[in-house]
């Protein structure tokens, strides 16, 4: 494989990153030393040998720069020399680990852009962008991890699974951890066993669900959770695997079969107080809400924010809110 001649990777993501440090690298196919340093420290004289001195006897070596957006823009000018040519011996590696914008753009530290060496490294594709672990990216990512370990996901766990475990790679690889220590010697993933998880904020359908049966405002509620939570229509459907995933739960307490079901005492307690309050005809109807919110976007009968607001309207309803819902829509 060719190699680049120097990488900027561009995610706020640390882990993310350094796992594509560590595939490239691997692509490559000769062996590498790292040598590592920090933009929000003094890069001095170690760090310049680094990237440019060769040595017969040292090998290869990467050199990356963790936090380099953390670099005052007198840096990025000082680079340019050092990174004219290729250098065989030396594959430098740039971390911009700060937030995207508001946009959802990379920013790019102040002097950056306009070098000649990052024009290069955009027009040969030696730039990784990623904007972190997104909802999109759980699905492939889960079936990879299950597949490695020779596991099988049962009905709606991969899309509970998805909008439960938090944005951060590392988080979510030590949830999916924490998960297949639990199992023993099983190899099926059930519903169940994610009781397991860490609180995720956001994501949260049974703190959904609480809000409407404590007579929340529903029309501040979809909002709520469609703008600030979902962050994104790719967030719906895990967002109804979630809740589907609660409804199945408070299911099995409603009739005696959550033996097995994991949850802190207070946690338990409200669960099963709301399934006694909806009982068995009540939770059909979270089913049937859910599964017509998801057939309405999927059919192009409703936008994902109309589903959402149709969605609450009638779980509203549900727990004993008036017919019609204050906001744009009503159904």
């Amino acid at each position: 494989m060719q190699r680049a001649g120097f990488s900027f990777l561009i995610c706020p993501d640390p882990e993310i990153i350094r796992e594509r440090v560590e595939r490239l690298l691997a692509d490559a196919g000769q062996p590498f030393a790292r040598e590592v340093f920090w933009g929000d420290e003094e890069l001095g004289a170690p760090f310049w040998s680094a990237l440019t001195v060769a040595s017969l006897f040292a090998g290869r070596r990467a050199v990356v720069v963790r936090r380099a957006e953390a670099l005052p823009p007198e840096f990025w000018p000082k680079l340019a020399s050092a990174l004219k040519g290729f250098n065989d011996s030396v594959w430098p590696f740039f971390c911009l680990e700060g937030p995207f914008d508001r946009k959802g753009g990379p920013k790019l530290p102040k002097g950056l852009a306009e070098q000649p060496y990052f024009k290069v490294a955009e027009k040969r594709k030696w730039v990784f962008v990623s904007p972190g672990l997104t909802r999109r990216d759980m699905g492939p990512r889960l079936a990879d991890w299950a597949a490695r370990r020779g596991l099988v996901l049962g009905p709606g766990v991969a899309e509970a699974l998805a909008a439960a475990l938090p944005g951060q790679l590392a988080h979510a690889d030590n949830e999916l951890a924490k998960l297949e220590l639990s199992l023993g010697h099983r190899t099926s993933l059930e519903l169940a066993d994610l009781s397991l998880l860490s609180h995720h904020e956001g994501m949260d359908g049974f703190a959904f669900l609480d809000a409407l049966a404590g007579g929340r405002e529903p029309t501040l509620v979809w909002r709520e959770i469609f703008d600030k939570e979902l962050a994104g229509e790719e967030m719906i459907f895990p967002f109804l695997g979630l809740l589907l995933y609660e409804a199945r739960m408070m299911w099995r307490l409603a009739v005696g079969e959550a033996d097995d079901v994991r949850l802190p005492s207070q946690v338990r307690q409200k669960k099963e107080a709301m399934a006694r309050r909806l009982g068995a005809a009540g939770l059909t109807r979270i089913f049937e809400a859910a599964f017509a919110a998801e057939a309405g976007i999927k059919t192009g009968a409703r936008k994902p924010d109309q589903a959402m607001e149709f969605l609450t309207a009638e779980l509203y309803r549900l727990f004993g809110g008036p017919m019609r819902v204050p906001g744009r829509v009503s159904p």
